[in-house]
């Protein structure tokens, strides 16, 4: 089936059904990721995206995809750009780039199949509680204002996932949880003020929060959304997120470890990595706990950093012979 393309209007978003379709003019991404168990109790996570950006004449069309093996700290990734033997498919029940990765809906639920030289996953992730929009009725300003600088932005953030991941030669049965976003707008994605720190916050208690982050600006920009286990959603963009612990990696700084207080829940908590952060083209992304005051793990948090937030250069390389990012690696193959 022919992809579909709809116009931008994040005022006057349709259904969750629609708006997952491609938008003409933007740069957007359907994009899951994972927290899953074997039957040993082992963890592991997984990442699923599609991108889809607009640069004016030119448009990057790429999969990317992860699996993190935590106890034996293994990572694997693949991005690859869409071509005649893979091309990009998305309609109103899927997003996929060939036989490499899909996403297909259903009536219940998402199937999301990834296929990795080291790895294959087949999952089903059950809709769960549905999906919900985020920040001002599904619209997100990109850090600063203006017409232009903004995103549509909905989720599905508390999927039921089961399915067999192929590792090694060895077929592991998994089960956990997903969350799927659906995300894109009119942004300038190569200026650093509409870059971001987000993270899904995934409570053991079945409660759900998003924070989207602009600290880097003047005066810094944050959103997000807060889902009660009822499945009952509100905006949620009085938080305080304190940066506690940095990291580097290839060359740029990245935030790792944060103090948040809002006002729902227990109030005061602490996010900590579970294992060091992966690269993911431009981007730095982490699986961490959940901590309250008394040191109890509640939950687990996915976050996602751009490298904007903490760094002044990223494109190109620096004088100092600094490394840094090029939006020419998106189109690069990459797998390990």
């Amino acid at each position: 089936m022919k992809n579909i393309k709809i116009d931008y209007n994040p005022d006057k978003l349709t259904s969750f059904e629609k708006e997952w379709l491609i938008h003409k003019k933007c740069k957007e991404w359907w994009y899951a990721t994972g927290i899953l168990f074997d039957d040993e109790n082992n963890m592991y996570s997984y990442q699923y995206t599609l991108l889809h950006i607009n640069f004016g004449i030119i448009t990057a069309k790429i999969a990317m995809m992860a699996l993190t093996d935590y106890k034996n700290k293994r990572h694997y990734y693949l991005q690859t750009p869409a071509n005649k033997s893979a091309p990009v498919t998305v309609n109103e029940s899927e997003a996929s780039i060939g036989n490499i990765a899909s996403a297909k809906k259903s009536e219940k639920g998402i199937n999301i199949i990834l296929n990795h030289k080291s790895f294959s996953l087949d999952l089903f992730a059950d809709y769960g509680k549905g999906a919900f929009w985020h920040c001002d009725n599904g619209k997100l300003q990109m850090g600063i204002p203006g017409q232009k600088e903004t995103t549509l932005y909905y989720s599905y953030t508390n999927m039921p996932t089961e399915g067999k991941l192929i590792l090694n030669g060895k077929e592991i049965h998994l089960k956990g949880k997903t969350w799927f976003d659906k995300q894109g707008g009119t942004y300038n994605i190569v200026n650093t003020q509409t870059h971001w720190e987000w993270f899904s916050l995934r409570f053991f208690d079945e409660e759900e929060a998003m924070l989207f982050t602009f600290p880097q600006n003047d005066p810094p920009y944050y959103d997000g959304t807060f889902i009660s286990k009822e499945g009952v959603s509100h905006r949620l963009n009085n938080y305080k997120l304190k940066q506690t612990v940095s990291t580097t990696f290839g060359g740029l700084k990245w935030s790792s470890g944060w103090e948040l207080h809002m006002e729902e829940k227990e109030k005061d908590y602490v996010i900590e990595p579970v294992q060091g952060g992966h690269m993911n083209f431009a981007y730095f992304e982490q699986l961490c706990y959940i901590k309250n005051m008394q040191g109890e793990i509640v939950g687990y948090a996915f976050a996602e950093l751009l490298p904007g937030v903490l760094n002044k250069k990223m494109a190109g390389k620096s004088k100092d012979g600094e490394t840094s990012i090029s939006v020419i690696n998106l189109f690069k193959r990459v797998e390990f």
